[in-house]
């Protein structure tokens, strides 16, 4: 375990009483007493230094330090020295359907990379499950299970998956060790983007992974302007229907084709994540210097 995630009831002050599955993690997994120390993460996506007080049968009670300051542990740096930098707003409320920008990610070091979103169209359970995983493992911000006209299983089919989601994503965030507060959000559908993720705003990156070849653009290009949040759509294994597209590109969102074959659904949204985050750390190597 890389870090902690502390339960989601914890007010974000004062000492955390840990019950249940977590505790037995902590207590017969990695066989913590009374004054061992550990990195953790809060609701909030802050780091937190976590101390055992007391130790109980099926509980433990940790004092928990106020938020650490500086980059979490997936700090991501410019792998050329580029002295480039987002350009950070104020942070604001991300609560869905507001319009503005959610706070920005932390970078992969001292570079703030923007906040990913993922749409990712329902898939079967292992495969959905294994891109909540990556993604959570990635840093993704917000994970918004899609139900396309395609996916299998239909949204109705998807009903208790969410609390799963929910425990995979816990699982990630402390093997891995990000820093980025993943949520998973309720299963939306074409109807609901507006509401999901408000209007667009400046700054904000939208992108639909297609298997035609209609880019506008490379991805390079997409993010030669530093954007602060970039939301990926990543659709089922038989496509976005006609219908579908249009949808999205009247919510903004500007294809991307992805190099190389056609990949599968889970395969998909793990590549586009990493590719936008290998590219914004490299910014220095392919944008020029003023």
């Amino acid at each position: 375990m890389r870090q902690f995630v502390l339960p989601e009831d914890w007010p974000g002050s004062g000492d955390c009483r840990v019950e249940g599955g977590q505790a037995r993690y902590l207590l017969r997994v990695l066989r913590l007493a009374v004054g061992d120390s550990f990195a953790g993460l809060d609701p909030a996506g802050q780091r937190r230094d976590c101390r055992v007080l007391e130790v109980g049968k099926d509980s433990l009670v940790l004092a928990v330090s106020p938020p650490l300051e500086g980059p979490g542990p997936l700090a991501l740096e410019d792998t050329h020295g580029s002295r480039n930098r987002s350009r950070l707003q104020p942070k604001q409320d991300a609560r869905i359907g507001e319009a503005g920008p959610a706070e920005p990610g932390l970078g992969l070091g001292r570079i703030p990379i923007p906040r990913i979103v993922l749409i990712q169209a329902l898939a079967k359970g292992p495969a959905m499950d294994l891109v909540v995983r990556q993604a959570a493992e990635a840093g993704v911000a917000r994970i918004i299970p899609f139900a396309a006209r395609r996916s299998v299983p239909r949204a109705e089919e998807g009903g208790g998956r969410r609390e799963r989601w929910e425990r995979i994503v816990r699982e990630g965030l402390q093997q891995s060790g990000s820093g980025v507060a993943t949520k998973v959000e309720d299963i939306a559908r074409a109807e609901d983007l507006e509401t999901v993720l408000g209007p667009q705003w400046p700054g904000q990156v939208r992108l639909l992974l297609h298997e035609a070849p209609l880019a506008q653009t490379g991805l390079h290009g997409y993010l030669a302007d530093a954007p602060e949040e970039i939301v990926l759509s990543v659709g089922p294994e038989g496509g976005f229907g006609p219908d579908e597209i249009g949808i999205f590109e009247a919510a903004g969102f500007r294809p991307l084709l992805l190099p190389g074959a056609i990949l599968r659904a889970e395969t998909a949204a793990l590549f586009a994540v990493a590719s936008v985050e290998i590219i914004l750390s490299e910014r220095s190597s392919w944008i020029p210097s003023k």
